[in-house]
């Protein structure tokens, strides 16, 4: 289960930033109307088959990038609950928007999409430390009675057994 779906992505940022970031052809065939239209799930019928064809790279790019920021935050969480969170709350969703916008920005990404990849990196990890909580405890790990028992295979030598030879 993702925590954030294209739909999410699109409905967060700007159908045009999105569409830019993922059409790597030239000239740009994926607009925002076809990028919304086929995250929705409409007929692409009245596009060309070029459109589609990149259309269709377009949503695996977003999909790689929404792949991306759910291992990250699943690798912060993981400490803490049960991943994928069956539920999570909604500043995971918008934390794994940001975070799959940066993915999409690569190495182009403005001073705000880094500050905002940045601020959602820090959230987890206050999460991980236990400094934030997310809520839900049906996405916790059950805890443990928090003794420690130690148990071993008897001495095999002692001194009382050794006799004469000390």
């Amino acid at each position: 289960m993702s925590y954030a779906t294209a739909a999410d992505l699109l409905a967060r940022f700007a159908a045009e930033e999105i569409a830019q970031r993922v059409d790597r052809s030239t000239p740009r065939l994926v607009g925002p109307e076809l990028l919304a239209a086929a995250v929705a799930g409409e007929s692409l019928a009245a596009w060309s088959a070029a459109e589609r064809a990149a259309v269709a790279s377009a949503q695996a790019l977003i999909a790689q990038a929404l792949a991306d920021a759910d291992s990250t935050i699943d690798g912060y969480l993981a400490t803490r609950y049960t991943v994928p969170m069956a539920s999570p709350p909604a500043a995971v969703k918008r934390l794994a928007c940001d975070m799959a916008r940066y993915f999409l920005h690569d190495d182009q990404a403005s001073e705000t999409i880094q500050k905002r990849y940045d601020a959602a990196l820090s959230f987890f990890r206050d999460v991980a430390a236990g400094k934030v909580s997310l809520g839900d405890p049906a996405d916790t790990p059950a805890a443990s009675g928090g003794n420690v028992e130690m148990t071993s295979a008897p001495a095999v030598w002692r001194r009382s057994a050794s006799a004469d030879f000390i």
